[in-house]
C-alpha cells in the first residue's frame, strides 16, 4: 500500500495476522496516518481478542474529552520540551460511541543545545506511560525496516509480486532478519 491506508485496508490487513497469532500478546503501533480511533474502537470490541493492545500516534489537532470538561484540541495540552503527560479514560474525537482510552503525550527534551520540533500524542489501551513510550520509540527502527524493504535494498514495491509471492517472500526476509538477530 502506497502512502495512507483506509480503515476497511487496515483491517483486512491485520485481521490474518491476528487469526495467526491469536496464542499471542500483540501490539499494534500506528503513525498519525493511521485511523486511530475507529481502529482501536475496532480492536477494542473484537470479543476474540483479549491480548491485544496498541499504541497509535495521533494528529494534534484531534480532540479529547475528560469527563466532565469539554473537547479540547490535544495542542492545548500543557506540553514543554521535557514533559510527559498520561491521561486515563478519556474520550478521542468528537465523534460518539467510541468509549475511553488512555493518551499519552510526550515531548522529547533538549539534546546537544536541540529541542525535538514535535511532540507525540499516543492514543492506548496500555496503563504504563513508560511502557506506551518504549513500545512507540521501536517504531522508529520498524520505520527503517519498511524503506529497506520498499526501495532500498530488498525493493519490495518494485517486485510486483502476487499476495502470494510476496508474503513468502517477507517471510523468508523476516526469518534472515530472526537469524541474524539471534546470533548476536
Amino acid at each position: 500500500m502506497k502512502g495512507s491506508s483506509n480503515l476497511g485496508e487496515q483491517k483486512a490487513l491485520i485481521k490474518p495476522v491476528l487469526r495467526l497469532l491469536n496464542k499471542y500478546e500483540l501490539v499494534i503501533i500506528g503513525d498519525r496516518e493511521f485511523h486511530a480511533p475507529e481502529l482501536s474502537y475496532w480492536l477494542k470490541h473484537r470479543k476474540s481478542l483479549q491480548n491485544i493492545y496498541f499504541v497509535f500516534r495521533q494528529k494534534m489537532n484531534t480532540y479529547y474529552k475528560k469527563t466532565g470538561k469539554n473537547y479540547q484540541k490535544l495542542s492545548s495540552l500543557p506540553v514543554s520540551p521535557g514533559t510527559k503527560i498520561f491521561l486515563s479514560s478519556i474520550n478521542i474525537t468528537r465523534k460518539k460511541g467510541f468509549g475511553k482510552f488512555n493518551l499519552a503525550a510526550y515531548w522529547k527534551g533538549k539534546y546537544n543545545q536541540k529541542v525535538e520540533k514535535e511532540l507525540w500524542y499516543l492514543l492506548t489501551n496500555l496503563d504504563n506511560l513508560d511502557e506506551v513510550l518504549k513500545i512507540y520509540r521501536s517504531r522508529m527502527g520498524i520505520e527503517a525496516m519498511f524503506k529497506d524493504c520498499k526501495t532500498g535494498g530488498y525493493n519490495l514495491e518494485g517486485s510486483q509480486a502476487n499476495t502470494q509471492r510476496l508474503t513468502n517472500l517477507v517471510l523468508l526476509i523476516e526469518e534472515c532478519l530472526y537469524c541474524v538477530m539471534s546470533t548476536r
